[in-house]
């Protein structure tokens, strides 16, 4: 179960925290620090705590656990975007989103009463997997020089804690943006977010209405499961690049997506833009791990243009698994290495509604080609018999693909599964087959040779 940490204000005093600290610390820690009942005593606590490494390291890691983290974990849960995540995973590190399509009706029949008494209605249920994916780590190194300034002045202590906080949490806070950006793109580069062509404000503001109150109706048009779902406009999020939301006052902004002022900018969240990514900020990371890719110059192109994104706030599928401080007193340089562990979810969900508005000259978001390996799984000799077909995507491809029963498939007995399963009989006496698919924003048509059956590369149709 995910839950949410509430907002935290640090206004205690350096002589608060010195205090706190005390009443929490071991015995021999409290027999050599007094407890502090004026500013004057700050220093007499720094001299102390300085000629016993071993008291500096207990009051450290207590600065860290007792008060830093949790100032790093109020902001981390409370950032522009914290609405959007949905919590911190106290336990387990993959999380089950289930999909309960709608049922389907039927005629209502008293003759069939009895044969349909007992029988069973399995529901349409559906699953995705979104996978623990993140886990990196933030260093700061304290020197004992840090830890003697920290006694010279009334707001000494509060500083040294400022100092790590800002140090980490800036760095975590704009990796976390980094990601949110990064599902955007990467969803709007596959083709995995609903695309709707826009040019001008002035011109297609309907379009944003009319999206924006399409969506609170059922439909499996806009969601990359083909799910029959709705979006509340309570539940919508829109996106916006800063200089396309400076070019128009808030209330025409509104006004295009049919809200009041306070309504839609309760949703409204800005993004630098849509073309450019800070590939540099994670080269470490991908030369060592595969937690993120690259995001590619062909992807940018496409994105380049993107003036908005309206998406269902489920849509992203963002945890907070572990937040955690340790850390190691180096002796020989009398400093400590203090290690921010940072573990997340990072994931959208197939089922949700997601949208993007393009200008009318981005590139179509839908890729030129399709290709498949196919594999035959079954054979079955005999006039009688039929072979078995599965076509697997060649690479990875997050956008929804349906395979189409043609009429020439029909009239040779072919049968086509929409997910890529073709059962092919014997009698078939032709050296190909005419391959279809349909996708979001395009249809696609290719020619499988049956003399050479290992792939087939199907052509957007014009």
């Amino acid at each position: 179960m995910a839950r949410r940490v509430s907002v935290t204000t640090l206004n205690a005093s350096t002589l608060d925290i010195l205090n706190t600290i005390r009443a929490n610390a071991s015995y021999e820690y409290q027999s050599l620090v007094p407890e502090i009942t004026d500013a004057k005593m700050i220093p007499k606590v720094g001299e102390i705590l300085l000629g016993y490494p071993a008291m500096a390291n207990q009051f450290l890691t207590a600065l860290i656990n007792r008060i830093a983290l949790v100032k790093v974990k109020s902001a981390v849960f409370n950032n522009a975007y914290a609405e959007l995540k949905k919590g911190y995973l106290e336990f387990g590190e993959t999380v089950e989103e289930v999909f309960v399509s709608i049922a389907k009706a039927r005629e209502f029949s008293a003759e069939k009463a009895e044969a349909r008494e007992l029988k069973r209605s399995l529901p349409d249920v559906r699953s995705a997997f979104h996978t623990m994916n993140w886990r990196v780590q933030y260093p700061i190194t304290i020197q004992d020089e840090d830890l003697r300034l920290a006694f010279l002045s009334m707001d000494g202590v509060q500083d040294l804690i400022a100092r790590i906080v800002d140090s980490m949490y800036t760095a975590q806070e704009y990796d976390e943006y980094l990601l949110f950006k990064y599902l955007m793109i990467k969803a709007i580069a596959k083709g995995a977010m609903y695309p709707v062509q826009f040019n001008d404000i002035q011109d297609d503001a309907y379009k944003f209405r009319g999206i924006s109150n399409l969506i609170t109706f059922m439909s499996d048009k806009y969601n990359n499961a083909g799910v029959h779902t709705t979006t509340p406009k309570a539940d919508q999020a829109i996106f916006l690049d800063a200089m396309f939301d400076a070019q128009y006052d808030v209330n025409v902004l509104a006004s295009a997506f049919n809200m009041d002022k306070a309504e839609y900018m309760g949703k409204r969240y800005l993004i630098d833009d849509w073309g450019t990514f800070d590939n540099e900020r994670w080269d470490v990371i991908r030369s060592y791990t595969d937690m993120v890719e690259e995001v590619t110059a062909a992807e940018l192109a496409i994105t380049a243009n993107v003036k908005a994104v309206l998406v269902d706030k489920e849509w992203f599928q963002m945890y907070d698994n572990q937040m955690r401080m340790t850390e190691k007193y180096v002796a020989s340089g009398e400093y400590w290495n203090y290690f921010l562990n940072v573990w997340k979810t990072v994931s959208y969900s197939p089922f949700s509604n997601a949208i993007v508005f393009v200008n009318g000259n981005t590139p179509n978001v839908a890729p030129a080609t399709l290709s498949f390996v196919v594999t035959q799984n079954y054979t079955n000799s005999g006039a009688v018999g039929a072979n078995v077909f599965t076509f697997e995507p060649a690479v990875d491809m997050e956008f929804k693909m349906e395979f189409v029963q043609t009429e020439d498939m029909t009239e040779a007995g072919i049968a086509m599964h929409k997910y890529g399963a073709m059962i092919l009989p014997n009698t078939y006496a032709e050296s190909t087959i005419t391959i279809k698919v349909n996708t979001p924003t395009a249809s696609y048509t290719g020619t499988l040779d049956l003399e050479n059956t290992a792939s087939v590369t199907l052509t957007k149709d014009a």
